[in-house]
């Protein structure tokens, strides 16, 4: 039996001793068998993942809490499974249960707080910004924003808003696909063109208002413009009525880390003011460059 340790194989091997074969024969029948029992039970827990992460994408500013029928809509899972699932959530925390009028709703839990602020520490841009941010703000009166890219969308993660009554900007943590608006088109323009036309081609264009931009020339066409120009310019597209001007922040090695923008209304844009905009956002986001090192 000396022979035994050699390293088994997924094919029949002629073995030196007696019946190796019939025992190599059933060794790698076994690890066959083992293999097959290990894929099955991580497709099922990849599975249980997938469902968990699909009912905490129910919740949003519209749908902070919603009830266990609603989570079984919304997702298609059936009620006990739903429940389940809110079960093992709740157990860390990313899930807390909420009475509204006698019945029974869950929210989410304190958990994504906690990890918030872990994902809040790695992005050191949002520290370095917010001093030119507050600053742009109080120049301007408009909104100030800074927006992220994540995948094929941006994702804003700090804002300033507007000192008046009429105030327009996406929410802090809002995903808006890259091909609408100022923040997410400057976002885009940076990639290389293969990459933006497979973007762009695997997109599920939303109409957020009847001005959001869909067709994919004129948006390519505008990204030229940008890369050209150093700034884009977004009219409507993810509210009415607005306008938003955008221009990239880069590291040393002249690498877009995010976009930073305004928004206002069109009144606030009147009088040619949007070169005066242009002008201020560029200054700022040299600040924050230099600030970065």
């Amino acid at each position: 039996m000396k022979h035994w340790n050699r390293p088994f194989a997924s094919k029949w091997k002629k073995c030196d001793f007696a019946g190796g074969f019939v025992i190599v024969k059933i060794v790698d029948f076994y690890l066959m068998i083992e293999g097959e029992s290990v894929m099955r039970e991580l497709s099922s827990r990849s599975g249980s993942v997938e469902k968990a992460l699909r009912i905490v994408e129910c919740f949003d500013l519209k749908h902070p809490s919603l009830s266990l029928e609603e989570l079984s809509v919304m997702t298609g899972f059936p009620k006990p499974t739903v429940f389940r699932m809110i079960c093992s959530l709740e157990k860390f925390g990313y899930i807390r249960r909420a009475a509204k009028e006698g019945q029974l709703r869950f929210q989410l839990g304190m958990g994504f707080l906690e990890k918030s602020q872990i994902v809040n520490s790695q992005l050191d841009i949002r520290a370095s910004a917010k001093k030119e941010m507050l600053r742009l703000r109080n120049e301007t009166n408009l909104s100030v924003q800074l927006a992220i890219r994540d995948g094929q969308d941006a994702v804003y993660v700090e804002q300033f808003e507007a000192l008046k009554l009429i105030r327009v900007f996406p929410q802090v943590g809002r995903r808006v696909p890259l091909y609408a608006a100022a923040c997410p088109r400057v976002l885009l323009a940076v990639l290389p063109e293969e990459e933006q036309k497979a973007i762009l081609a695997g997109a599920e264009y939303q109409l957020f208002t009847p001005h959001t931009k869909t067709d994919e020339e004129q948006i390519l066409e505008e990204l030229a413009g940008i890369r050209r120009d150093g700034y884009a310019v977004s009219k409507g597209e993810l509210y009415e009525g607005t306008i938003a001007v955008a221009v990239p922040i880069k590291n040393i090695n002249a690498e877009v880390l995010a976009a930073l923008s305004v928004i206002g209304t069109e009144q606030d844009f009147e009088d040619e003011k949007i070169d005066v905009y242009i002008e201020k956002l560029m200054a700022a986001a040299r600040n924050i460059e230099a600030d970065l090192g």
